[in-house]
This record gives C-alpha cells, sequence and structure tokens, in this order.
C-alpha cells in the first residue's frame, strides 16, 4: 500500500525550521522543501521559530507560521531601548495550537537539533518526530543539555547530516545507531549554472583589483571562531610571505558588517589589504566561486558545509582541515587536499601546491564538480529523506484509516 492509495486518510507534514536567516540549515530546508512541493503531492506546513531575511522564500513554497510573533511597535522601541520585559505570547501560542490541531499533521521533521522547546510544544499533535541534525559539538553544547534532553525525548528518529555528525550523536548524546540514517546535504544542480555568473567574473576582479594571472582563493561564510576566518588570515599570511611568483588574493564572503570591518582592520594591520578582500554577505556568491581557483574551508568545526558543495559544483578543489567535521568525508584523496592538522602553515603549503600545478588543481576541481552531480545533487538526496517521511507517514495513515 502506498500513500496515493490512501484516500480520505491524508496526513500532512509539519516541517520546523530554528529561522529564516541565510545560513546553512535554513537554506537547505528551503532547498528540500521546493523539491518536496514539486515531487509529492503531500500536504504540509512550515513552522519558523522566528522571522528572517529568507521568510519571503519559505512563504512562497508552502503555508508558513512563525512560533514566535513579530514584535508589535511597543516591543520593538523596547528593544530599542534595551529594555527587557518578559513578553506573554500565549495568545499567539494558543491561536497556533488551534490551527495545526486542523492540520491533519502526521509527522513533524524538525530541521536541526536545537528546537526542543517547540517540540515540547507540540506534544499536543502526538505524531513521529523526525530530527535532521546539521550541528556538531558546539552548537550541540550552545544549545545546552535542556533542550537536547527535550529533543531526546519526542524525536523517534534522527537524519545526520554527514557520518561525522552521526557518531558525535552516537558517542556525546548516546542516541542509538539504529535511530540514526546518514544522509549528506544536497544542493540543488541545475545545468544553466555552469554560465550563470560566468559574464560575472572580470567584474569582481576588477572591482578587487586582482589582476589576470592572479591565482584566487575563496572562503565563505560567517566570521566567527568555528569558521576559522582567523586562519584564513594567517594562511593568506603565510602565503604571501613563501609565494612570490605571481600574486595569490584571498576572499572572504559573508559576515555582519561589523564583522566584515574588524577583519578588514586585521587585515591592514598585517599588510595583507592588497591581498585579502571581506567582501560581506551577497545574494550572488556564485560569481565569487567562479572568480576563483581554489576553495578554502578554515572550518575547524562543520558537519557537511553547504559552501563547500556549491564551490565544488563550480569545479574547485576543496582544502579543508580532518577531524573537522563532514568535509573530508566529501574531499576524500582526489577532490582537494585534507590538512592533517588545524596548522595554517601546513594549509598555506597546501595553497601554494595547488596553485603551482594547474594539472592537478583541474582534475581535483573536475572531481569535486562530479562528486557533486552523483551524489550530493537535490535529485539524489532529496528523495532519501522523502522516502523516510513516507514510511512514517504510511505507518500513520494506516492507523488512522483501520480506525475508521
Amino acid at each position: 500500500m502506498t500513500l496515493e492509495n490512501m484516500t480520505g486518510c491524508s496526513k500532512s507534514v509539519l516541517f520546523i525550521g530554528h529561522d529564516a536567516s541565510r545560513t546553512g540549515a535554513p537554506i537547505f530546508l528551503l532547498g528540500f522543501l521546493r523539491w518536496f512541493r514539486e515531487h509529492r503531492a503531500v500536504p504540509f506546513r512550515i513552522l519558523i521559530k522566528g522571522r528572517g531575511v529568507l521568510a519571503p522564500d519559505f512563504e512562497s513554497v508552502g503555508p508558513v507560521d512563525l512560533f514566535e510573533p513579530d514584535p508589535t511597535l511597543a516591543q520593538r522601541v523596547l528593544r530599542k531601548l534595551r529594555i527587557r520585559k518578559t513578553i506573554s505570547n500565549s495568545r499567539h501560542l494558543k491561536l497556533l495550537r488551534r490551527k495545526l490541531l486542523k492540520s491533519n499533521i502526521g509527522v513533524v521533521y524538525s530541521n536541526t537539533i536545537t528546537n526542543g522547546p517547540i517540540l515540547d510544544f507540540l506534544s499536543f499533535l502526538n505524531c513521529p518526530v523526525i530530527c535532521h541534525v546539521h550541528e556538531l559539538d558546539t552548537w550541540i553544547d550552545i544549545t545546552g543539555v535542556e533542550r537536547i534532553n527535550l529533543v531526546k525525548k519526542y524525536a523517534s528518529s534522527y537524519v545526520a547530516a554527514s557520518n561525522a555528525v552521526k557518531q558525535t550523536l552516537v558517542q556525546k548524546l548516546e542516541i542509538p545507531e539504529s535511530k540514526i540514517t546518514t544522509i549528506y546535504e544536497f544542493i540543488a544542480v541545475h545545468d544553466d549554472r555552469e554560465n550563470e555568473s560566468k559574464a560575472l567574473v572580470p567584474d569582481i576582479r576588477q572591482e578587487l583589483g586582482i589582476g589576470t594571472g592572479a591565482k584566487v582563493v575563496c572562503g565563505c561564510g560567517t566570521m566567527e571562531f568555528r569558521k576559522g576566518t582567523d586562519l584564513f588570515l594567517q594562511v593568506a599570511q603565510r602565503v604571501k610571505e613563501t609565494y612570490r611568483s605571481a600574486p595569490v588574493h584571498f576572499i572572504w564572503v559573508g559576515g555582519s558588517p561589523g564583522d566584515v570591518s574588524s577583519m578588514r582592520m586585521k587585515a591592514r594591520s598585517l599588510c595583507l589589504e592588497d591581498v585579502v578582500h571581506f567582501v560581506g554577505q551577497t545574494q550572488n556568491v556564485n560569481a565569487y566561486y567562479d572568480a576563483s581557483d581554489i576553495y578554502l574551508l578554515t572550518s575547524r568545526e562543520d558537519s557537511f558545509p553547504l559552501v563547500m558543495l556549491e564551490a565544488a559544483w563550480r569545479g574547485k578543489p576543496i582544502i579543508c582541515f580532518a577531524n573537522s567535521g563532514g568535509a573530508p568525508e566529501f574531499v576524500q584523496h582526489d577532490a582537494g587536499v585534507i590538512v592533517p592538522s588545524f596548522d595554517a602553515d601546513q594549509m598555506s603549503k597546501s595553497v601554494v601546491d595547488l596553485v603551482t600545478s594547474d594539472e592537478r588543481r583541474i582534475q581535483m576541481g573536475a572531481t569535486a564538480k562530479q562528486r557533486v552531480l552523483d551524489h550530493h545533487d537535490v535529485t539524489v538526496g532529496a528523495p532519501k529523506i522523502a522516502r523516510l517521511i513516507d514510511d512514517v507517514l504510511l505507518t500513520s495513515e494506516v492507523r488512522q484509516c483501520t480506525q475508521l
């Protein structure tokens, strides 16, 4: 029996996102939901903790509810004045509960391990919970024992974004392996992406003062210790000091305006302002990938970064650290270089090695691109998640229909 045969007993799915920021987990969920809407005739709703820049994108895919309502004018004024006042959302949550009870939800799909309080609120749905985990030790520690225990209380099964994540769930949180399915992160690969931003590459080089004979190394993400932005600067400094045959420029895409300003000051203090470019946030990251020769993943901890897949799809070899999370599982021995320790000197040598070997660099980039196409396209990964949802829904459908 399949879901298509279960007419009259249709259950829906509730997808939960911790926020709608332009970061990895929300971007991943948005990409999956676009695929799910097109390929599954299963009704669904989306519940997001709070509004963010991607909220309109989620709203274009399906009905969206907020767990935390938009602040009123008075609340915004108090927040601006830095006056802390406990605001009761009981009326909002009461209305949300009523709406969800009418939605005939058969499974909750929680995208990240940080949604414990939301799952606790949703316990009235009395349905299975699948928790998709994109986090490693740092975010698990930040989330805290109390919230993690709520996830463990309600989640019936887990999806791990990489084997590194699975090991963390088993070893750190003592979750049984039998409850965990590893499904690697994926992106939407389109045939037209090859030429999507190619025309912009010369403009970017010109804008940043990068000559045609220079090599370019790209990094991307928020600016924090976990992402290794400090290591990015150290690698740039070592390369500038040791390799003088041709200029090597380093571009970091992402970061808040304040963080970008701070990192630019650090670059100036190291006399790197001529070769290191912090460009801030942009919606056209692909143009920067196309302008680069190497993608440098300086993360100390990352479950399986989407930016790595995006750069790889643009044909860029990846340099990453061993024991940093899921990246080495993608890079292996032929899609880039795995640096054995968090050593900026060794990473800089790897950059120089690829800069000076066009054939090796191009071959690794081609391997990385093919690996994305074969294993990390949405058409490969999304059906795996959908099948998990189908299985849970089917069980719920059978139970409901046999009771009618």
